[in-house]
């Protein structure tokens, strides 16, 4: 019966909802089907054709471009090539914050708008708009890059995830239909985990069976670590799609032994969604040209052939992200993959391993599922967690617009979800976070000895790309 069902939604459900909800996904994905074979040479010219469009755009439209263009002499209509695009400096996440406003298209509709948040693995709160034409092809792009892991629309799968603000399931009748007959997923909510809840996730997984899983890169790693533990042998999937985190020397391993599948590792961001996938040859991670131009900057202190990551996306138009450091560090692949496809292949990613924070009780909390607290305070510009012992935390904060007594009121009333009383907090303000080596913030410095933080005792997860 579950391959019946599953035929069933793929082939007349989940069509009918795209067609009414997401009207131009489906000319997307025919498009993205076809497009990820072209020759290098078109494909190239395809993007410069998309970043012409969005230069024209932004200059006309968009204040904060067009001050930009005009202090470097840069003419949006005398493009060349894509590589132009290196003229300009990027875009950071305190440009956005200063100058939200004046990134707007300012005759773009905004009934064809929508507004979107992140925390961001580096801890800076930021509010974005996306189009809804944008969100069509983001879905397109998604349900491609599944389809490498063999996961198909209609397909059951379980989600290991933190974020809160992606959590659906139970709210509404109309949310529990859409997972059960729709998306066909079962969320499985790793903010703040306990013994008990990985004996739940078991059960829900038993119950189900689902052959894929999409989860937080170490949220995995410790559910599978919490299985082997427990000598607990029948949760398996066919695929395991990792993200949020880079993946550590030998994790891999772990979770396709102990789940008796194969990992599709995948590199995205709320900003613009998926970023680039394995395919089933897993020689990289495929980049999704079509809708981003990605740049690997080469930074003296960082070793080669790594670099800084900048993002153009080359589809929204209500609020242009154009070369967008997104805060993290790559490396482009040696040689193109033997699938055949075109698209600029990433070799590695490196930088979003974030620490778990340890609470007496056992339980941790992670750095992630912590992101999306402050995304919506104006009055926050950037956060930090540093823990020294089990019992205490410092939240370091760099203060925004109008920040004061009520922040930190609200701040705590915020994190009592996940610190509960046995946990003291400790607020301190400071002008700025310091980067590390790498060049990152990092959001959690856990200095917790390891004797405190046993794998798979009890565990959570947290940030998902769009």
């Amino acid at each position: 019966m579950g391959s019946v069902s599953s035929s069933i939604v793929r082939e007349f459900i989940f069509p009918l909802w795209m067609a009414r909800d997401h009207p131009r996904s489906g000319a997307y994905l025919r498009e993205f089907e076809r497009t990820q074979f072209l020759e290098s040479s078109a494909l190239e010219a395809l993007q410069f054709r998309r970043l012409q469009n969005l230069f024209a755009h932004a200059y006309q439209e968009c204040p904060f471009y067009r001050r930009r263009m005009d202090q470097i002499g840069l003419d949006p209509l005398r493009l060349t090539s894509t590589q132009q695009v290196s003229v300009l400096p990027v875009l950071t996440k305190k440009d956005i914050q200063k100058n939200g406003a004046d990134l707007l298209a300012r005759q773009f509709p905004p009934s064809e708008r929508v507004r979107n948040q992140t925390g961001g693995s580096t801890g800076s709160p930021l509010q974005f708009y996306v189009d809804k034409n944008r969100f069509d092809s983001r879905k397109a792009s998604t349900i491609r890059h599944n389809a490498w892991a063999g996961l198909r629309p209609g397909d059951w799968c379980a989600t290991l995830w933190g974020a809160r603000l992606d959590q659906q399931l139970g709210r509404r009748l109309w949310d529990w239909c859409r997972n059960n007959f729709l998306y066909r997923t079962i969320e499985l909510n790793t903010s703040r985990i306990s013994a008990e809840d990985w004996k739940f996730f078991v059960a829900e997984l038993r119950r189900k069976r689902p052959q894929f899983l999409i989860a937080y890169s170490q949220s995995a790693v410790l559910f599978a670590h919490y299985l082997r533990e427990h000598a607990i042998e029948d949760i398996r999937f066919q695929s395991i799609i990792t993200t949020a985190e880079v993946l550590l020397p030998g994790q891999r391993e772990l979770l396709e032994q102990t789940f008796r599948g194969r990992v599709f590792n995948r590199y995205g961001c709320r900003e613009v969604s998926v970023i680039a996938s394995e395919c089933k040859h897993h020689q990289g991670m495929h980049v999704n040209a079509e809708a981003l131009l990605l740049e690997v900057i080469p930074d003296p202190s960082m070793p080669m052939p790594m670099g800084r990551i900048v993002i153009t996306d080359l589809l929204n138009f209500s609020m242009p992200l154009i070369r967008y450091e997104i805060g993290d560090v790559g490396a482009w692949a040696e040689r193109p993959c033997s699938c055949g496809r075109s698209l600029p292949l990433l070799a590695d990613v490196q930088g979003r391993i974030t620490d778990f924070l340890t609470l007496p009780d056992g339980c941790r909390v992670s750095g992630p599922a912590l992101t999306l607290v402050v995304s919506d305070m104006a009055d926050i510009r950037q956060v930090q967690f540093v823990q020294k012992s089990p019992e205490s935390v410092v939240l370091r904060v760099v203060p925004g617009r109008d920040y004061g007594a009520h922040t930190t009121t609200e701040l705590r009333r915020r994190l009592a979800y996940y610190f509960h009383h046995d946990m003291i907090l400790h607020i301190e303000e400071v002008e700025h976070i310091a980067r590390e080596v790498s060049g990152k913030y990092r959001f959690v410095i856990n200095e917790v000895p390891p004797e405190f933080a046993v794998p798979g005792a009890a565990t959570g997860a947290g940030e998902r790309l769009g």
